[in-house]
């Protein structure tokens, strides 16, 4: 009998069942895994702003909060939506006797009195008190203009689509920073004219100040109450090069009191909220199970919220969400970027260790949390330079706060600060010997038995005395001494980036009698 062989399509035709099955149960599997996530429950448990606002402190009546007070002195200056009605005086604020707009401050100052010592009278109250979370009253609105929740934030913190946490106005930031402006000012004008106890009031008030801002220890918060002490300390240095003579012994150990009045809570970062804001954004962009995980279930309303955030972190999405991601976690590719992306309890975890470690990093000097620093930033540049990586933490990549600097700041606030109380020590020892000290150990005694240290290097701070008069000084970040040349660097970056390029000695303290190192 004759055998025919069978045909070479008829040969495939099993293949070909066998692969159309098998891409038919590929995609019911995929259809059905897609059916799966779009069906996760996402649970809205967490009310991240009224979790916020529990954590402020609450003064025992209403006299206890220093904002009211603030805000009234602010108005009673001619502020109104966040600036002076007068807008030569805008730019003019913080600068200094001899330079160009001084001239158009001194009388504008001098014409502020009772809402300038209104605002120390404030400073002095226990608990800041701004109404974080609430709508403004009418007064508030008065000096802050119109300081609305943006709309696509919104503040239903039951609505998956809004971000309650992100959408906090906190728009007090803004006029306290102008506050200490008119605080360092109103301290120079005492000094021209020889009034050393109003000068000292001025400089507890903004330290003062300065420790009411970071309230509710939101990163900006900090950052701003950071820069407010600066004003404080610079403005110090800068007065006793000038006129040291319009302060008292005890004046100046008020002052250096003041300086070193900070909480050892402020002298290092803490970041409970931005933790609390991550987990607002991972409940309402994951599942949740039941048992702290779930899947990465993002709307497609919300990744486009996402492109709002552009800018604020150090992350590989900082210019904006590309326009693959939007596509990826949505609609038919949804199961696909599902299983890119890690999970919810893995996500948390992870961006919690990242945090805790920038917390840990130690701040006593700017050497030690700078290489601390560049450690973690070393690790977390290879994270985000690798696409899959940073895929797999994507909110870790687009909503993880740049830190590296923060915490350095944290350190250079604390030197700043003790560069003013060691100028303070040399004034003091000057009037007590009738000569400069040679050595840092003999401001000692003058220095609450702290030994002035330089924060680069960890050692002594360098002091020389020639032709030109007495310095003291610190190496600076780049490790190199320069001989403290005190118009080397300007007094008014005494603190250079030290992730960029700046370099030089940081000149803490060289009385000449003037201002001139001190000119806009």
């Amino acid at each position: 009998m004759d055998v025919t062989p069978a045909s070479a399509p008829s040969k495939r035709r099993p293949i070909l069942r066998a692969i159309g099955l098998a891409v038919l149960v590929a995609f019911v599997t995929y259809a059905a895994f897609a059916v799966y996530l779009a069906t996760r429950p996402v649970v809205i448990s967490l009310d991240a702003v009224q979790r916020f606002r529990e954590s402020l402190p609450v003064g025992h009546g209403a006299d206890d909060a220093a904002w009211p007070g603030y805000r009234d002195a602010l108005m009673a200056m001619g502020y109104e939506k966040g600036v002076p009605k007068d807008e030569g005086i805008r730019d003019a604020l913080g600068c200094r006797p001899g330079d160009d707009d001084w001239k158009s401050i001194a009388p504008w100052i001098d014409a502020r009195q009772a809402p300038i010592i209104a605002s120390r009278t404030a400073s002095k109250r226990p608990v800041f008190g701004f109404p974080v979370g609430h709508q403004l009253a009418p007064v508030d609105a008065a000096l802050l203009g119109d300081a609305v929740t943006n709309d696509p934030f919104g503040t239903d913190w039951r609505d998956r689509d809004h971000f309650p946490m992100f959408a906090l106005t906190l728009p007090h930031y803004a006029v306290t920073r102008s506050l200490a402006r008119v605080l360092s000012s109103d301290l120079f004008r005492a000094a021209e004219t020889d009034d050393g106890a109003r000068a000292t009031d001025d400089v507890q008030a903004l330290m003062a100040l300065s420790m009411h801002v970071p309230e509710g220890r939101l990163l900006i918060g900090d950052l701003i109450g950071m820069a407010i002490r600066r004003i404080a300390a610079t403005s110090i240095i800068g007065v006793l090069e000038w006129k040291p003579e319009v302060f008292t012994e005890q004046q100046l150990r008020r002052m250096q009191s003041s300086l070193r009045s900070v909480p050892v809570a402020l002298e290092r970062l803490d970041l409970a909220s931005e933790r609390l804001a991550f987990q607002d954004v991972v409940q309402r962009m994951y599942s949740d199970d039941g048992d702290g995980d779930g899947w990465f279930v993002p709307t497609w309303s919300q990744l486009r919220l996402l492109n709002d955030f552009q800018g604020i972190s150090g992350g590989v999405f900082q210019e904006g969400v590309p326009p693959w991601v939007v596509t990826a976690f949505v609609g038919a590719l949804r199961p696909l970027g599902a299983f890119g992306i890690a999970g919810r309890k893995d996500t948390l975890s992870h961006y919690d260790a990242l945090i805790a470690r920038f917390e840990q990093v130690p701040t006593a000097s700017a050497r030690q949390a700078l290489g601390a620093v560049g450690d973690i930033d070393a690790a977390l540049q290879r994270q985000m330079s690798d696409r899959a990586a940073a895929a797999h933490w994507f909110l870790e990549s687009l909503l993880a706060p740049a830190l590296g600097q923060a915490v350095v700041n944290v350190a250079l606030d604390r030197a700043t600060r003790e560069s003013a109380c060691a100028a303070i020590a040399a004034e003091l020892f000057h009037r007590a010997n009738k000569r400069w000290p040679t050595t840092a150990a003999e401001l000692a005694s003058f220095n609450g038995g702290i030994v002035p240290a330089d924060p680069w290097t960890d050692g002594p701070i360098r002091m020389a005395i020639d032709d030109a008069g007495f310095r003291m000084w610190s190496m600076g970040h780049d490790g190199k001494d320069d001989g403290g040349d005190p118009m080397r660097t300007p007094a008014l970056s005494t603190n250079p980036n030290p992730r960029g390029d700046a370099s030089g000695d940081w000149v803490w303290f060289a009385p000449r009698g003037n201002l001139d190192r001190w000119r806009n």
